[in-house]
C-alpha cells in the first residue's frame, strides 16, 4: 500500500484527525471544488471573488476588501496575517484598504513593503490575478496552471491531490540522495516543489496571471543604498530597526489574545524577548525539551523569564512515540502535508505531535528570518567572503554534491535558469548573493516547509519578517553582521537589563572545527571545473 492509500484509509478510520490535513491552508482557483470529500472533508470554507474561488481551511481566516473602479470590481486579498509597524494597523481589512487606495500609484509597493507577517497578498481585477508572498516567503505558496484552471495554494501537495500529480524524477532523486538531509535539512532547490508542474512562489517577486499566461518581475531589493560609514549612521540604523521590532510586538499583543514567545537562549530569541520590554505583563513564554541538546536553551530561557517575571512554561516532550496518542497517524498527516520531501527527525515529530495536543497559545512568536542579516552562510562555512553569484555558488550553498557530479550538474542547470528568471543581476551589492540565497531560497523553501508543519499546533508570527527591517539591517557592514554586533546593539537598546545578563547559547553548528571542515568541502566544490 502506498503512502496515499494508507493516509486515506487512516482518515476513514479516524475522522477526528481529518481537521489536521492541510491545516491553516488556502487555495485560490477558478475551479469549483467538492469540499465534502478528500482532501477537504468538510473542514473548508469558500468565497467567490470575481472569477475566482477563495478556499480556506476553517483555521485560516480570509481577508479581503472590494473596490469598484470604472465599473470594474477589484478584490484585494490576504491569506494569513499581517500588521504594519509604521501605520500601527493590525487589522487586515484596514491594511488592505490602505493598500487598495494606493493601487497604481508609486506608494503601492511601499505600503506592501511596510508589512510584517506571514501571508500571501493578491489582487483580482477581471481576468487578471496579481500576487506576492511575505518578505521571506515564510508563508508557503505555489502556483500552477493545469487543465485550463489556475491554482494558487499554500501546499503543493494539495494541488497534487486535486490534479493527480506525481512527484518528479529529480525530486525523487534528491529526496533519496545521502546528503539531502544535511545543510539546513531537507528542502528543494530554486523554485521547485515536489511536482514538475507546480512552482514555488519566490519572495520579492510580483506575479501576474491573465488569459493562461503568467509573468513575474522582481521588485525588491532594487534600491542602491550606502553601507553605514559613521557611528551616527549606525546608531540611526539600530534605532530605526529596534523601533520596528518594538512596534511589531505591540501589535502582536493587540492582535492576539494569547501570544507566547518561543524562548531559547539564542541571540535571535533573546532579541525578540527584548522587543517585548514594556509588555511583559501581557505576554507569556514557553520552551520545549525534546532532545538533550535543548536542555541548555531551556535553562537559559527560564533564567531570562524569571528575571523579568514573565510566565514561562516548559513542555517536556515524551521520549517514546508510544507515549503520544495517535503519533503514527499525525506523522502520516505531517508527511503528506509537506509533500513527502521533508521527513523529520524523531524528536521533531514528537515535538509537533505533543504541542498539537498540549500548547495553549493562539500564536507562537518565533525568531526566524533574523539570521538572514546575521550572515548565516558566512558563519556556517567560517568565511569572511563569498564568491560572486553563479549557479555553482548557489548549488554549493544548497547541498554537498562532492561524490555525485552528475546530480551536481543537474542542480547547476536548475540554478542557472532560476538566477536568470528571478533577476538576481538586478540586486544591489548591499544585499550579497549568499545572503539573498539564504533569504529567498533557504527561508522560502526550507523555512516555509517547517513553518507549515509547525502550524499544526498554532498560528505563528515572526517580528523580523519585514522588508523595511531588512533594509536597515543590510546597511550594517558585513563584518559587523557576521559578528552579531548589530543584533547585540538591538538587544541592548530594547532591554539593557537583559543585555547585561550576557546570556547567549551558541548554536552547535557554529563551532570552529565544523565550519573549517565544511569550508574545505565548499572550497573544493567551488574549485572543481565541473
Amino acid at each position: 500500500m502506498d503512502d496515499y492509500a494508507k493516509l486515506i484509509g487512516m482518515l476513514e478510520e479516524k475522522p477526528e484527525l481529518r481537521q489536521y490535513l492541510f491545516i491553516r491552508a488556502f487555495l485560490l482557483t477558478d475551479k469549483v471544488l467538492d469540499l465534502d470529500s478528500f482532501p477537504f472533508y468538510g473542514n473548508w470554507n469558500y468565497v467567490k471573488l470575481g472569477r475566482y474561488y477563495a478556499y480556506t481551511h476553517n483555521t485560516l481566516k480570509l481577508h479581503y476588501v472590494k473596490k469598484t473602479v470604472d465599473k470594474e470590481d477589484r478584490f484585494f486579498i490576504l491569506f494569513g496575517h499581517a500588521y504594519n509597524p509604521f501605520s500601527m494597523e493590525w487589522e487586515e481589512e484596514a491594511i488592505l484598504e490602505r493598500i487598495a487606495q494606493a493601487y497604481g500609484s508609486p506608494d503601492y509597493m511601499d505600503r506592501i513593503d511596510e508589512l510584517t507577517g506571514i501571508f500571501v497578498f493578491c489582487v483580482l481585477k477581471g481576468s487578471q490575478l496579481e500576487f506576492l508572498t511575505d518578505p521571506a516567503g515564510i508563508q508557503s505558496a505555489c502556483w500552477t496552471s493545469i487543465g485550463g484552471s489556475f491554482y494558487l495554494s499554500s501546499h503543493p501537495q494539495l494541488v497534487g491531490d486535486l490534479c493527480n500529480l506525481k512527484m518528479g524524477s529529480l525530486q525523487k532523486e534528491l529526496v533519496n540522495y545521502k546528503w539531502y538531509y544535511r545543510i539546513m535539512g531537507p528542502y528543494l532547490p530554486a523554485d521547485m516543489t515536489p511536482f514538475d508542474q507546480v512552482k514555488r512562489v519566490v519572495p520579492d517577486t510580483y506575479y501576474s496571471y491573465s488569459e493562461g499566461k503568467l509573468k513575474h518581475q522582481r521588485f525588491y531589493p532594487l534600491k542602491e543604498a550606502e553601507i553605514c560609514k559613521s557611528k551616527n549612521d549606525y546608531k540611526k540604523v539600530i534605532t530605526e530597526a529596534a523601533s520596528i521590532l518594538r512596534n511589531n510586538m505591540d501589535l502582536v499583543i493587540k492582535k492576539w489574545d494569547n501570544p507566547q514567545i518561543s524562548l531559547t537562549g539564542g541571540i535571535d530569541s533573546n532579541t525578540t524577548f527584548a522587543a517585548a520590554n514594556g509588555f511583559y505583563d501581557r505576554i507569556k513564554c514557553f520552551s520545549y525539551l525534546s532532545a538533550a541538546k535543548e536542555e541548555i536553551d531551556v535553562k537559559a530561557a527560564k533564567q531570562i523569564a524569571d528575571k523579568f517575571s514573565v510566565p514561562h512554561k516548559i513542555y517536556y516532550v515524551p521520549k517514546q512515540e508510544d507515549d503520544l496518542e495517535n503519533y503514527q497517524e499525525f506523522k502520516e498527516i505531517i508527511d503528506h502535508n509537506n509533500g513527502y520531501v521533508a521527513a523529520g527527525r524523531p524528536n521533531e515529530y514528537r515535538k509537533r505531535v505533543y504541542l498539537t495536543q498540549n500548547l495553549d497559545a493562539d500564536v507562537e512568536v518565533k525568531s526566524w528570518v533574523s539570521e538572514t542579516t546575521r550572515g548565516y552562510w558566512y558563519k556556517y562555512y567560517g568565511r569572511k567572503k563569498m564568491p560572486v553569484i553563479s549557479p555553482k555558488l548557489y548549488r554549493n550553498l544548497y547541498k554537498i554534491f562532492l561524490s555525485n557530479r552528475r546530480l551536481a550538474y543537474k542542480i547547476d542547470e536548475i540554478f542557472e535558469k532560476y538566477i536568470e528568471e528571478y533577476q538576481y543581476n538586478m540586486i544591489p551589492c548591499t544585499f550579497p548573493p549568499a545572503d539573498m540565497h539564504y533569504h529567498e531560497i533557504g527561508w522560502g523553501s526550507w523555512g516555509s516547509l517547517n513553518i507549515s508543519e509547525m502550524k499544526i499546533y498554532s498560528d505563528i508570527t515572526i517580528l523580523y519578517n519585514n522588508r523595511r527591517f531588512l533594509d536597515f539591517m543590510f546597511l550594517v557592514p558585513l563584518k559587523m553582521r557576521i559578528n552579531d554586533k548589530h543584533h547585540l546593539a538591538l538587544k541592548r537598546l530594547l532591554n539593557k537589563d537583559l543585555y547585561d545578563m550576557n546570556i547567549r547559547v551558541v548554536n552547535m553548528h557554529e563551532t570552529k572545527m565544523r565550519a573549517f571542515l565544511l569550508n574545505v568541502i565548499f572550497t573544493i566544490n567551488m574549485l572543481l571545473p565541473f
